[in-house]
């Protein structure tokens, strides 16, 4: 592993714009990597789907043993456009007006660093598998749709955490709810008893939702409030959005079944009525603490001197979608912090290690 050249890779990258929707140039930076490698990259063409100009990006090294699938994400958050990355003390940040895009072209160099090694050594390796997506950010979109029959790993590691050494074998069920209230108008000054107040109504029932963290489990949070009008009208309509995470089915639909009773009898006090749509965004994912995966992974850390810590998170990432489709995954930090803002920023000793840890779980078994 090249440390120099991996610091002048990832600087490459993140130099490359992909906010979400927009990743077609670094799509093909990165094919052009794999094919200079001697590696066919295949398309997935899921932007038609995802609304976006990119693809996801599949390829395989052939190797002896069991397959291992390794996975990141090609887009970034906004600000993402002309990042100028700066060096400092060892720490790679951007200049202060954009992200830095570590989240996720920390993993994605990672990835990508390692695999030349493995190539450049002639050394024994494992068949390894890559699979680059788009539009994780804006919903898991490019896993969501990407096509699982070229994967023949039954395991993957996701380059997508944050702190150094951290494997997360757990992430929540996610279901979100949009709720619309249709009350009745009526000029406010001159006849409000004729009006049915829909802003009234959802602000009643928002004020009983719990919100952050229920107990161990759970997590719940409200958003987007809308009610337009004037001041002089009993406002006739108002929406809102709703989401629950939940490690456990049985307290998410707990929780579920709550939350609309609380919009329905606010509906009941108010004379109103509500249309609730509700969207399951994911399952549960989970991947056994005693998993041969996650001992593979955390072997890999100690190797290079790090602690391994096994954690669940209430976030999303796209293991959850390859769970989802039969391979068992797990997240894996990189180092990145801050991240989604403009104080984003990675150690160059970080990204240096995970690299490392990276070829040794290239390596053949």
């Amino acid at each position: 592993m090249n440390q120099e050249r991996l610091l002048q890779r990832f600087i490459r990258y993140v130099a490359c714009d992909s906010e979400s929707y927009d990743e077609r140039e670094f799509c093909r930076m990165i094919e052009e990597e794999l094919a200079s490698l001697g590696i066919v990259p295949k398309r997935q063409e899921v932007g038609p789907l995802c609304g976006s100009n990119g693809w996801n990006t599949y390829s395989m090294l052939p190797g002896t043993g069991t397959p291992l699938l390794f996975s990141a994400h090609l887009d970034t958050v906004s600000p993402g456009k002309n990042i100028s990355p700066v060096i400092e003390g060892g720490v790679i940040r951007s200049n202060g007006e954009t992200v830095l895009g570590a989240d996720d072209k920390a993993g994605v160099a990672a990835v990508m660093e390692a695999l030349t090694a493995v190539v450049e050594s002639n050394v024994k390796n494992r068949p390894i598998e890559l699979l680059f997506t788009i539009c994780e950010e804006t919903g898991l979109l490019g896993s969501k749709h990407a096509d699982y029959s070229m994967i023949e790993s039954r395991d993957a590691v996701v380059l997508d955490g944050e702190e150094l050494g951290s494997i997360i074998n757990r992430s929540p069920a996610h279901m979100k709810l949009h709720i619309e209230i249709q009350g009745r108008s009526a000029h406010a000054g001159v006849s409000p008893e004729l009006g049915a107040n829909a802003l009234k109504t959802a602000t009643d029932a928002i004020a009983q939702m719990q919100c952050g963290y229920i107990g161990d489990l759970s997590v719940m949070n409200v958003a987007n409030l809308l009610a337009p009008g004037k001041t002089n009208i009993v406002p006739d309509k108002a929406a809102f959005d709703a989401e629950i995470r939940s490690h456990s089915e049985e307290e998410l639909q707990s929780l579920l079944c709550r939350t609309k009773e609380l919009v329905q009898d606010s509906c009941r006090r108010y004379g109103t009525s509500c249309a609730i749509d509700e969207s399951r965004v994911s399952n549960p994912l989970h991947v056994p603490e005693d998993s041969a995966l996650i001992r593979t992974v955390s072997d890999a850390f100690r190797k290079t001197g790090i602690a391994p810590v096994i954690q669940k998170t209430f976030g999303g990432c796209d293991a959850t979608w390859l769970s989802e489709n039969g391979i068992a995954s797990i997240n894996v930090g990189v180092g990145m912090k801050g991240v989604h803002g403009c104080s984003e920023h990675i150690a160059v000793d970080d990204l240096v290690s995970i690299a490392k840890v990276l070829e040794l779980l290239m390596g053949a078994e």
